[in-house]
């Protein structure tokens, strides 16, 4: 990426690990809540889930444009807003994986949520790119499914984008390696909350 690399965009308070929820549409609110407590953002008292509507408004409104899930069991829900000055994101493992319209029909069980300044296009397609390419590789999504915790799960981030960019990237059929076949084992846990 340009500036900003995966780990870089997140934090331990940012990443929650084998949660449990029922839906796609918890599965977003939950990423946003997890970024606005980041950003100190003030609950709206009239809103009963509890999230700030300005976080979950830019998910829910680049997923009307079209789903986030980019298959393998990963969803990359994003935003534009004019309340951050950097890019931040928040990341999901779940327990058990929820539909997310993806486009393999594969069931989303890790969610890496992401909001961008405005004015900061070419970093976010920097960035959407970095992730597609960290996410393609099954190694790091079995890594990432594998991890005890929130910092275990940041370091692999940390290392293995830190290699990925000193390498020389695989063409798009090596890239295209499936594990469409992976379906959480719920009788283990990913990481410890």
């Amino acid at each position: 990426m340009s500036q900003s690399t995966i780990g870089s965009l997140l934090e331990p308070s940012r990443i929650s690990c084998d949660t449990t929820l029922s839906s796609k549409k918890k599965s977003l609110q939950y990423v946003a809540q997890l970024m606005e407590d980041s950003l100190n953002i003030n609950e709206d008292e009239d809103d009963d889930e509890g999230v700030d509507m300005d976080v979950m408004d830019a998910l829910a409104a680049r997923e009307k444009l079209g789903c986030t899930g980019m298959g393998h069991g990963i969803a990359i829900p994003h935003g534009r807003v004019d309340f951050v000055s950097e890019p931040i994101g928040a990341l999901l493992t779940l327990k058990e994986a929820v539909p997310f319209d993806a486009p393999d029909d594969v069931p989303v069980d890790i969610i890496f949520g992401l909001l961008i300044p405005e004015n900061q296009n070419e970093e976010h397609l920097n960035i959407l790119a970095s992730l597609a390419r960290f996410f393609n590789s099954a190694e790091n999504r079995n890594a990432i499914r594998d991890a005890n915790n929130a910092e275990e799960i940041l370091q692999i981030l940390i290392d293995r984008d830190t290699t990925q960019s000193t390498e020389s990237q695989p063409s798009n059929t090596q890239a295209a390696t499936t594990d469409a076949e992976h379906k959480p084992d719920n009788g283990s846990s990913h990481c410890d909350q």
